[in-house]
């Protein structure tokens, strides 16, 4: 009867241990899912920021590029202009 009840009290404490180590491995698994969803929350909200702030850099090159295109456009213009004034001139003069 002794050896039963000493069998039946390792049973028993082998079932607690068992219930207590999976209770904790529960809890690490709870604690790493969370920390893997806060990393990748992180990740993508840096991610997002540099996306956001290279495409305005990017609109901030594009807008410098255009102006710049722009203005020689306009020189050309002005330039092809008073050529085609003097020629113009020229014509009315010696026509």
């Amino acid at each position: 009867m002794e050896t039963e009840g000493q069998a039946k009290r390792i049973v028993e404490e082998a079932q607690l241990r068992a219930e207590e180590i999976l209770a904790r491995a529960s809890e690490e698994a709870q604690k790493i899912r969370q920390t893997s969803t806060a990393a990748a929350e992180q990740q993508k909200v840096q991610t997002l920021r540099e996306t956001r702030e290279k495409a305005e850099a990017d609109a901030r090159n594009s807008d410098v590029e255009t102006d710049s295109l722009l203005e020689n456009y306009k020189k050309l213009f002005e330039d092809r202009k008073d050529v085609a004034a003097k020629k113009a001139f020229e014509l009315v003069l010696v026509g």
